[in-house]
């Protein structure tokens, strides 16, 4: 068997028995608090305003968007100069703001958003327009995530057992090296 093959091998067999005794439940509860997260990060109404607006608009809702406004064909509205009333700023979340004769870039939200969260909405909306800078909320920091543990130590192990196969095999390519006749001449 050839040494690439054998650490292959090597390392298979340590890491199915670690993947094998990881249990499912553990998958199940990462993936119910990463929905309790979100259901908790989308009850605030700046959390829906950071979840469907702040791409565009900015964080703070001066059009200033960190993933599309450098490139889009028409520059996304500066919620902190809008002067509207919230049944307006309701419509245009609902139904999009090609329907009220705008860009058609910022689209209708009324099928995706609960109407409770769209009046929600709409009320951060207005308030960013009638808060000077220094009464913004400040963005939100992202949360910590757990540092996976039985991760790390398999991967320590895959370390340290894939360290010591390559020192038998340089002891071995050491062992043989002076009796070749190539080697010397």
């Amino acid at each position: 068997m050839r040494p690439i093959a054998q650490v292959r091998l090597i390392i298979a067999l340590a890491v199915i028995p670690a993947l094998a005794s990881v249990p499912v439940a553990l998958g199940e509860e990462l993936i119910n608090r990463r929905q309790q997260a979100r259901q908790a990060f989308l009850a605030a109404p700046h959390g829906l305003y950071l979840h469907y607006c702040a791409h565009c608009h900015g964080e703070d809702g001066t059009g200033g968007g960190r993933l599309w406004a450098s490139e889009l064909p028409a520059t996304p509205t500066d919620l902190t100069a809008l002067r509207v009333d919230k049944e307006y700023v309701v419509a245009v979340i609902r139904d999009g703001s090609a329907a009220h004769g705008k860009s058609n870039l910022c689209p209708p939200w009324g099928r995706t958003i609960s109407s409770a969260n769209v009046d929600r909405l709409a009320q951060y909306v207005v308030s960013l327009g009638s808060q000077s800078s220094s009464q913004r909320p400040a963005p939100l920091a992202p949360a910590r995530q757990p540092l996976p543990w039985g991760l790390l130590a398999v991967v320590l192990g895959e370390a340290v057992l894939l360290g010591w196969v390559l020192r038998q095999q340089k002891k071995e390519v050491s062992n043989v090296l002076p009796q070749d006749p190539l080697v010397r001449g």
